[in-house]
């Protein structure tokens, strides 16, 4: 996830004509090296570089920084052209309800794209038996508020309340936040290398914004 500001800047740069400067792209290697440090390891008995997590979740999860980042700047480009529409006689409280439709129509065309995924894999008979179970449902319900309904609403109100660089560096911050979770709920040690990984990318990611 602190790809996400970076790739937030270079989708800002191609799709908004903004600037990159060298203390930008000093800043992406810095946040690269951090991600880099937490990945990648050592071989003791070969001496050679290898990964120490996963190829497949490596990628997904820089997919999902890239995602989250041209995401942020897709939706804000959405959000102006969706207040540019609003009619001049609407209630005033129009323009503060924007991040909260901007991501009721993100969650409709997910849904839907969803729902096509699982008829392309054939699992809508599995989608039928989840929605059955009770246990299922009620924390897929208990995600659903806190992650899409309140979690994107309120990324999508920083971006319009507050400066991009200081909303998105915040949000940068789950890494953090997750770690504590990570040792209480799934038990897992987090190592010094991982720490001092996570220490350098948010680095990095500060530095982007408040160089």
């Amino acid at each position: 996830m602190t790809l996400a500001p970076p790739m937030a800047a270079v989708a800002g740069w191609i799709m908004l004509g903004e600037t990159l400067s060298w203390k930008s792209v000093l800043a992406m290697l810095v946040t690269l090296v951090g991600i880099g440090i937490s990945i990648i390891t050592r071989d003791s008995g070969k001496h050679k570089l290898k990964l120490d997590l996963p190829l497949k979740g490596i990628l997904l999860g820089i997919g999902a920084g890239i995602g989250q980042g041209v995401g942020l700047v897709l939706s804000k480009i959405g959000m102006e052209h969706y207040s540019e529409a609003i009619p001049a006689c609407a209630p005033g409280g129009m323009e503060g309800m924007l991040p909260f439709a901007s991501t009721m129509i993100r969650a409709v065309i997910g849904g839907l794209g969803f729902l096509i995924l699982l008829s392309i894999q054939k699992g809508l008979p599995r989608l039928r038996e989840a929605v059955k179970d009770p246990v299922t449902m009620k924390f897929a319900t208990i995600i659903t508020i806190f992650g899409p309904a309140v979690g994107v609403s309120l990324s999508l109100m920083a971006v319009r309340y507050a400066p991009a660089g200081i909303a998105s560096t915040l949000m940068a911050l789950t890494p953090v936040i997750i770690i504590l979770p990570e040792v209480l709920i799934n038990k897992k040690k987090i190592r010094l290398k991982e720490l001092i990984g996570l220490a350098v990318s948010i680095t990095g990611v500060a530095m982007f914004f408040l160089l």
